[in-house]
């Protein structure tokens, strides 16, 4: 046999060596998918007769497509000079290509600049200025987020409408402004991410011969992540398969969790119905998870109407039962996960073994409190680490400097947080004013205003937080707890009205609220304030992550494994997450693949853990457990927490005292 088809199951092989026309991989969690098509597309350059350059691989990252470039060179023994004619990239990437070779068909040089995020936003920034676009919600950084989510869904200025932006004349602004933006683009010799797709196929469709150059050239095409793709990546794909209908892709429908930034779970849904004679091959043999983790997962996603419909199976151990942990509260959830990793892991096996799954990032703060706690080293896939969050070191700031207004660095970081007014001139009056007295930031601007030393528009926002700041510390000092003088600050500072109108607002918010909380049950600030500092010691940072617990959001797990894995809030409102439930139907779907998803990176053992109350608001919140969990089968499960002490007549935990 071909040692291209060694140790691959008879599905495998199938996928591996397909016959040309359209091929539909469904290929399930842990089921060798990397391996079958970096396979299939060495089987078709050493055993069909396909030059490298005849074939067209299309990853979503670059560093799937090294990865797959160097298996393929390495299981046919590809010189490295033919390896170089092979077409394996991203989307935007193969998009980029092709420009190069046809941009001036579109009005661009071949010698284009690609802005990043930053870029892209610094160029808003410069047009709204310019046109006096003043707006609290559309800010520079939203544009550039609308502007790149509406040319993934292969929308132009001429196709914005209610649905896109509600009030008529925001709608005329803002797309006026889309308008400016791609001619400064265009004059600039410059493409954005969501451009060198569009462009792509804008140069396609008024150039159809060069359309048909690339179709004749590939012969055949391959898609990963295939349930990932948006409207305008599928556009790109069929535009150049429509020819010979050799498209083979790959995907798992059930692990189509990115609608979010336009993944739209149709296009392989209706795979089979966009191209005809489809042959479907289902990978479902799972070579990463134990028996009852498997079990537990497809009795889950089985509820999911949307699918395609296939069960993963294992001829691996049984494995022990999935753990669901019942505990009282936030607090009692954290300790438990901590506790059950020290545990667990003991001593002489890494930390990497284990990883923290969550729905929506504020939810790590709790979890890292309790990890600090058992001194158990982690590390933050997929965002910053809770009180590395910029409103989080924002509120924070407003808190020292009521705890100490000679913190010239919080003052720094909040004086104008949100703006007030407060340009250089005024900065280097306040400084100025500060080395006279030789005194603080905050010195200097008590000086500034009792002296009148700026103009009238200026000096009133800045008495007005002189004179927050100085409250503040008196509530502090009359014994009012920081979670309280936090609340006060936030509020009269215009802060927490400000953070939730800016861009990832209710996100943001939602952080505020969690730290608030935290902090209502904190009475020693000095205290706090000095694990914050050393729980973020650099040298901590610096150790190798390799031997850390991986903390990460649902959506950045994608694509890991590990042998332990905590599924935490596993509650109605977080998962699934509260504005799901607002798309009764798709929403709850997509949250159940989620679900479906954080439960497939367990190896060996697998922790679904939700609380019974959780403190939000300021009190205690009752929590429901998440449905999810009924949708799990009970002879896979073990219960611990609240449950197991009810049942054998221990009582539950003692009541919290209420304030």
């Amino acid at each position: 046999m071909n040692t291209l088809l060694d140790h691959l199951n008879p599905p495998q092989i199938a996928a591996v060596t397909a016959a040309a026309g359209p091929v539909m991989i469904l290929a399930g969690a842990g089921s060798g998918k990397t391996r079958v098509l970096t396979r299939r597309l060495a089987w078709l350059l050493s055993e069909h007769g396909v030059a490298p350059d005849e074939v067209l691989a299309v990853t979503f990252t670059n560093k799937a497509a090294r990865e797959m470039r160097n298996r393929v060179t390495e299981l046919i023994h590809m010189d490295e000079e033919v390896a170089k004619r092979l077409w394996i990239g991203t989307f935007h990437g193969m998009s980029a290509r092709i420009l190069r070779q046809n941009a001036e068909k579109i009005g661009f040089n071949s010698n284009f600049l690609i802005l990043d995020a930053a870029d892209q936003e610094r160029l808003i920034r410069r047009l709204t200025e310019e046109h006096e676009f003043s707006h609290v919600y559309w800010t520079p950084k939203r544009l550039a987020s609308t502007f790149s989510r509406w040319k993934d869904a292969g929308l132009g200025p001429e196709d914005i409408t209610e649905e896109h932006v509600r009030f008529p004349q925001d709608r005329v602004r803002v797309g006026a402004l889309f308008v400016m933006y791609q001619a400064e683009l265009l004059k600039s010799n410059c493409m954005d991410f969501g451009d060198l797709l569009v462009h792509c196929l804008k140069l396609w469709q008024r150039f159809p011969e060069t359309l048909d150059r690339y179709r004749f050239r590939f012969r055949h095409i391959l898609v990963d992540e295939y349930q990932d793709t948006n409207k305008v990546q599928y556009d790109w794909m069929r535009a150049l398969a429509s020819h010979h209908g050799n498209l083979c892709v790959v995907g798992d429908d059930d692990q189509s969790i990115y609608s979010w930034r336009g993944a739209r779970i149709d296009n392989i849904l209706n795979f089979e119905n966009d191209f005809p004679n489809t042959t479907v091959i289902r990978l479902e043999q799972n070579y990463r998870s134990t028996g009852n983790i498997l079990k537990a997962a497809s009795h889950l996603i089985d509820h999911n109407d949307g699918r395609m419909g296939k069960t993963l199976w294992t001829d691996g151990p049984v494995g022990p039962k999935v753990v669901r942990y019942t505990a009282d509260n936030g607090e009692d959830e954290a300790r438990f996960v901590a506790s059950e990793i020290g545990r667990t892991l003991g001593s002489g096996v890494s930390f990497g073994h284990a990883a923290i799954l969550v729905r929506a990032a504020h939810q790590t703060r709790i979890i890292e409190d309790a990890l600090n706690r058992h001194q158990i080293p982690y590390q933050v896939v997929g965002g910053l680490r809770f009180m590395e969050r910029a409103e989080i070191k924002d509120a924070l700031a407003y808190l020292r400097l009521a705890h100490s207004q000679v913190d010239d660095l919080a003052f720094e970081r909040i004086i104008n947080t949100p703006k007030r007014k407060l340009g250089d001139k005024a900065m280097a009056t306040i400084q100025q004013a500060a080395r006279e007295r030789e005194g603080s930031l905050f010195a200097g601007a008590r000086v500034v205003v009792a002296e009148n030393r700026l103009g009238k528009a200026t000096t009133g926002p800045l008495a007005e937080f002189v004179a927050l700041i100085e409250k503040a510390a008196g509530l502090l000092d009359s014994g009012y707890l920081p979670g309280e003088v936090l609340e006060f600050l936030l509020k009269e500072s215009g802060y927490q009205e400000w953070v939730q109108t800016g861009d990832r607002g209710e996100e943001r918010f939602e952080n505020i609220i969690e730290l608030k909380s935290f902090l209502q049950q904190e009475t020693d600030l000095a205290g706090f304030m000095e694990r914050v500092v050393l729980d973020a010691d650099p040298a901590d940072a610096a150790k190798s992550v390799t031997d850390s617990v991986v903390l990460s959001t649902l959506h950045a797990a994608k694509g890991l494994e590990f042998p332990l894995v905590f599924l935490v809030g596993m509650e109605e409102g977080l998962l699934p997450h509260k504005l799901a439930l607002n798309d009764e139907a798709s929403g709850v779907e997509e949250e159940r693949r989620l679900a479906y998803v954080g439960m497939t990176r367990a190896k060996e053992r697998l922790y679904l853990c939700h609380a019974r109350q959780r403190f939000m608001f300021n009190r205690n919140e009752p929590a429901l457990p998440s449905r999810f969990l009924k949708e799990i089968p009970a002879e896979v499960v073990e219960h611990r927490g609240l449950r197991v002490a009810a049942r054998s007549g221990l009582g539950g935990f003692p009541p919290r005292r209420r304030f």
